[in-house]
């Protein structure tokens, strides 16, 4: 069983942050947690999530569509699966921006999977965008970027 979504809102000065975690699915309810925005700034981090289904993709659309325009809003670390519907999905992100993400590496040394968290602003420098070297947290060897770039990174190209 999949763990549901767990949205964790803080409250800082001009800025509101969620925390979300967990797998995005038809049960996910984000109503109550983008009710009442009254700060300028709105952060999402995505780094807990683990799974979002098509019904999940949907909510969150749905969701994203009804924050105001005039916010600016901002994703942090998201997770593998979140840049995979950013790539698919129209509107995934409303009118906000990715500052940061995960992209996945595979060390042929450890035979590990690891994730890496990477900056849009340096691969911006380079369109377009190369994975970047990254060391395995085990055995400190090169690691190999374990996806297609072209394809991960294509949101780069949209934004």
């Amino acid at each position: 069983m999949s763990p549901k979504l767990k949205i964790d809102r803080q409250e800082e000065p001009n800025l509101t942050r969620f925390v979300l975690s967990g797998v995005i699915d038809e049960d996910a309810d984000f109503k109550s947690a983008f009710n009442n925005l009254k700060s300028d700034a709105v952060v999402i981090d995505f780094g807990g999530i683990e799974l979002i289904n098509s019904c999940g993709v949907r909510e969150w659309v749905q969701a994203v569509q009804k924050i105001p325009k005039t916010l600016n809003l901002i994703y942090e670390n998201c997770a593998p699966r979140v840049i995979e519907q950013v790539n698919y999905v129209a509107n995934f992100l409303g009118n906000g921006k990715i500052v940061s993400f995960f992209a996945p590496y595979y060390c042929a040394k450890c035979k590990k999977e690891a994730n890496a968290l990477l900056k849009v602003e340096a691969l911006r420098r380079s369109l377009p965008a190369k994975a970047p070297t990254e060391k395995c947290p085990t055995c400190k060897g090169a690691m190999e970027f374990d996806d297609i770039e072209t394809e991960y990174f294509s949101f780069l190209e949209n934004d």
